[in-house]
């Protein structure tokens, strides 16, 4: 290279860790006098380990190693500023990579923003010319860097703030349109692709699917299964990290799905509670579906050998345990029936419905069951035994229920425990599901799996 490049500010301490990778990939710059319009890009990828992470190279964890910003080209491509690391005592540099292979977009002012970061990794500034900076730089850049935050360490949330928010917005008021009007919209001009991940999983990919699902014209099952799945995300999802204006769009979204659909009320309920102004004044009125079992059962019931129930209700949805002295622990969910298959209803699945439980407790972290549900009355009843633990248990069930199809992400393996919970009648629930289903989906492995153990 003719001389060194320019470097980002020298951060006035030095960094608690070595300058590396924020991109999965990289490639070296080629040495000796500049190419015209800019630095050429002549290494491998990861200098050839393509699959390995960037990150844990060897080459990078030596401290030396400094940000900045080159104007690099890679192929017949034109030459962009983009983001590199420099080796003073080697001479070397390599610039950054995106999804695509091309040389990561930055200016100066975004690398040497990103070498302050660096110098303060656990605790990132976030001062507002932080989220200014970092709110210009390309998407790749703020998607890396917020993602390796997040993953590495406990970064405020005012940073994701500097995400593309608006252009979720935009596809939130478009599925709001076709909700209020059922009518048609214009396909959104910004793609949300994974840009949205570092602040939120599970939000923009089933947001998406849904928008187009509903501006094509797809069938009610589709939509239902893709607002379940948003609505899950939602209720998953860190509030703080969100700004407030996206907040209040999601929490209306949340809204008008629980009217579209009954099964879907309650999650869209405690999702309402969650996201609106204030929300941390609300807390203690959110309607979720959480109890608390201790180990140990009250006087009262030790003594009569009665046990003991507890029981939470929000409207059509009622989540109850009884808690019996021999140790058992029996969960009865209740939601409301689906609705009807009029025009233009959202309908349930063939396969039946299956809703998540989930189960924390100190000695063996947070699990996650699901629960067959059959009809009963005007009313869906699910029913799962557990053994309780020497620790306090936790449930909470405000996911809402969805086909068995949907399972189709979950490892046979990890459905597995749901059917050693489940009683025969319940079991009959998930073979008549299986039956519906291709013979490899989950749901049908794991009924194998779960006989073998039994012949065991």
């Amino acid at each position: 290279m003719n001389g060194p490049p320019v470097s980002a500010a020298a951060p006035a301490a030095a960094p608690s860790v070595p300058h590396r990778p924020l991109a999965r990939w990289v490639a070296r710059l080629g040495a000796g006098p500049l190419e015209s319009g800019g630095h050429r890009v002549t290494g491998l990828v990861n200098d050839g380990a393509e699959r390995t992470d960037a990150r844990s190279l060897p080459l990078f964890q030596d401290p030396a190693w400094r940000r900045v910003c080159l104007t690099a080209r890679r192929g017949g491509a034109p030459a962009v500023p983009a983001l590199a690391l420099h080796h003073p005592g080697r001479g070397t540099a390599y610039v950054e990579l995106d999804d695509y292979g091309r040389p990561l977009r930055a200016s100066t002012a975004g690398t040497e923003l990103v070498a302050r970061i660096e110098a303060r990794w656990d605790v990132p500034p976030s001062e507002p010319d932080v989220v200014r900076v970092l709110s210009g730089e390309s998407l790749d850049l703020r998607h890396v860097l917020l993602y390796r935050l997040a993953d590495e360490s406990e970064p405020p949330p005012v940073l994701f703030h500097s995400l593309p928010w608006a252009g979720l917005e935009a596809v939130v008021d478009n599925v709001l349109s076709m909700l209020d009007t059922a009518g048609s919209a214009e396909r959104p001009a910004f793609e949300l692709r994974h840009w949205f991940t570092p602040a939120a999983t599970r939000l923009a990919g089933p947001l998406a699917v849904l928008e187009r699902g509903m501006r094509e014209g797809r069938e009610p099952l589709v939509l239902r299964r893709e607002a379940a799945a948003l609505l899950t995300g939602l209720l998953a999802a860190r509030p703080e990290r969100i700004p407030g204006a996206t907040t209040r769009r999601l929490a209306l979204l949340a809204e008008r799905l629980g009217a579209q659909d009954p099964l879907l009320r309650h999650t869209a309920r405690v999702i309402t509670v969650r996201l609106r102004p204030g929300g941390s004044d609300r807390r203690l009125a959110s309607p979720s579906l959480a109890l608390r079992m201790d180990p140990v059962l009250p006087a009262a019931a030790r003594t009569t050998g009665s046990g003991y129930r507890t029981t939470v209700r929000d409207e059509s949805f009622e989540l109850r345990a009884d808690h019996t002295p021999g140790g058992r622990v029996r969960v009865m969910l209740t939601v409301p029936a689906p609705p009807g298959t009029d025009e233009g209803a959202w309908t349930t699945s063939p396969d039946g419905l299956v809703a998540p439980l989930t189960i924390r407790s100190a000695e063996t972290g947070t699990a996650r069951l699901w629960i067959a549900l059959r009809a009963k009355e005007n009313s869906l009843l699910g029913v799962l035994e557990l053994f309780s633990r020497p620790s306090r248990l936790d449930l909470v069930a405000d996911e809402p229920a969805v086909p068995f199809t949907a399972l189709r992400s979950v490892p046979a393996a990890g459905l597995v425990p749901s059917l050693r919970a489940s009683s025969a009648a319940t079991l009959r629930l998930w073979e008549r599901a299986a039956a519906a289903l291709p013979a490899g989906h989950p749901v049908s492995v794991a009924l194998r799996l779960h006989r073998d153990e039994a012949t065991r």
